[in-house]
């Protein structure tokens, strides 16, 4: 899961959703927390995806509990200052094994190497929100006449991403990717199968099923080529 100064997600939201065990019906009680996404390529001159730039969009109630957990913006102006920047930015990078990025690029069939992020930049938006962008070094782009797909998800579903945020290619503003919305009818579905399986209950967060596919738009680049 993402981790914030050594505290991960679950450790900062966990008692705001309290010491549950969900059963079936309560499955919905996930995701605990909720990010727009937005994902920007940056090509080559042969068209080749050379790096990628990531936005999150964190909700309100998270961004409440991030703004006190490092103690920003004390005066409640919505503004951060440079120092709070300085200090913060890069926050939501420092992964553990249980998650990488939740980005998953593809060229076809293939899918592309991801390197580390690094953090660009770190805003509190006038509404509210905490916005992040990172960027992360892509390797192995074969080219060709294949589209690109991008697909931003938590496999674990304690993060819901939505990549509703304005996508494209640096540089190139008139290519709009194609936002394929996932079925969540069909995903909640495919919830209650996995739940099923493992006996219709989850005893612990970290037994959830990795479901996260499931409920995973799809931006789909057809000028990447």
């Amino acid at each position: 899961m993402i981790r914030a100064r050594g505290r991960s997600v679950l450790s900062l939201v966990l008692p705001l959703a309290g010491a549950v065990t969900l059963a079936a019906p309560m499955a919905l009680a996930h995701p605990h927390v909720f990010i727009d996404a937005g994902v920007t390529l940056i090509v080559d001159d042969a068209g080749k995806v050379e790096a990628v730039e990531v936005t999150w969009r964190y909700d309100e109630l998270y961004t409440l509990i991030l703004l006190q957990d490092y103690g920003l913006d004390p005066d409640f102006d919505e503004t951060l200052t440079e120092e709070e920047v300085a200090e913060t930015l890069g926050f939501d990078l420092n992964w553990n094994s249980g998650f990488d990025g939740g980005l998953h690029l593809y060229r076809g069939a293939t899918e592309l190497a991801l390197g580390r992020p690094e953090a660009v930049s770190l805003e509190l938006r006038a509404d509210g929100r905490m916005e992040t962008v990172h960027r992360r070094p892509v390797t192995g782009d074969p080219g060709g006449e294949d589209q690109i797909e991008a697909q931003v998800y938590d496999e674990a579903f304690y993060v819901a991403f939505e990549a509703t945020l304005p996508s494209g290619i640096s540089g190139a503003g008139d290519c709009v990717p194609e936002l394929v919305r996932a079925d969540l009818d069909a995903a909640y579905e495919r919830l209650q199968v996995e739940l099923a399986a493992i006996g219709g209950a989850v005893a612990a967060e970290d037994n959830f099923p990795p479901v996260g596919a499931y409920f995973a738009d799809r931006l789909v680049f057809q000028c990447v080529r």
